[in-house]
């Protein structure tokens, strides 16, 4: 299987995603863990890699991204 640039950024994505609902609902239903404060930490920086990815799916990025791919077939058809 060919591993591509996108298929990557898929994998890291649902990867964020999974790992935040793990430490919410770890957050949620563990009363152990809602009292350590390492892992209410731990779920900040979590939280800032779901932002990210997010971010850069429906943010300026990917249209930059986008518009880049479209200048760049715009020229290989010429």
């Amino acid at each position: 299987m060919k591993v591509t640039q996108n298929t990557m950024k898929i994998i890291v994505g649902a990867s964020v995603i999974a790992l935040m609902l793990v430490c919410v609902l770890a957050v949620i239903f563990v009363p152990a863990v809602a009292e350590n404060k390492m892992m209410i930490h731990l779920l900040g920086i979590i939280e800032g890699a779901l932002l990210t990815v997010v971010n850069y799916y429906f943010g300026s990025s990917k249209g930059s991204s986008d518009k880049n791919k479209m200048l760049k077939d715009e020229n290989t058809d010429n």
